[in-house]
């Protein structure tokens, strides 16, 4: 597994709003030689820690359905379903899930008629597919690429008086005794 240092997770968060950001702005932001940037991407992208690409709206192309597809799968022919699944040209997305169901499916559509196709010619056809649950996204409310937000989610913010309160408690000590 890819070890991310604090200069990879600043490097990653440059890129939130712009994933097309030259190394050089990425850089001059972090006060780093673009070499060093530019090495860093290389290896975040090769290594598969990000994927840079585009995001398209949907609608505004002419996929005006979203829909998410909750499938159940029968144990035996898991590995067979997903692999049926992931070349469809509809599918943007697959999520092996654990919970209610077992596979998460995103996909779009030109219509209604072609969601109708998918999920009753081309779905009902996949041997192991034992159930099949459809959401119809009406509007995507959020999304997001900030990842460094996400990542300390959760966390009370700090402020500096606290992190200089912390400077100065001694360390807690435990000893373990006999």
């Amino acid at each position: 597994m890819t070890e991310l240092d604090e200069l990879d997770l600043r490097i990653v968060a440059q890129l939130h709003g712009d994933g097309r950001k030259p190394s050089t702005e990425i850089a001059s932001a972090l006060g780093m030689p673009r070499t060093t940037v530019a090495r860093r991407l290389d290896r975040l992208v090769r290594e598969k820690v990000i994927t840079i690409g585009v995001f398209a709206n949907g609608p505004k192309i002419g996929l005006p359905i979203h829909a998410l597809i909750q499938l159940d799968v029968a144990p035996n022919k898991y590995e067979r379903v997903v692999a049926a699944i992931i070349p469809l040209d509809e599918v943007r997305w697959v999520g092996i899930a654990s919970g209610p169901f077992d596979l998460l499916v995103e996909a779009m559509f030109r219509s209604n008629e072609d969601l109708r196709h998918f999920l009753l010619e081309r779905l009902a056809r996949i041997d192991g597919i034992t159930a099949m649950r459809t959401a119809q996204i009406l509007e995507v409310a959020k999304i997001t690429f900030d990842w460094e937000t996400m990542l300390h989610a959760g966390q009370a913010p700090r402020s500096k008086a606290d992190d200089a309160a912390l400077a100065c408690k001694p360390a807690l000590r435990l000893q373990v005794l006999p």
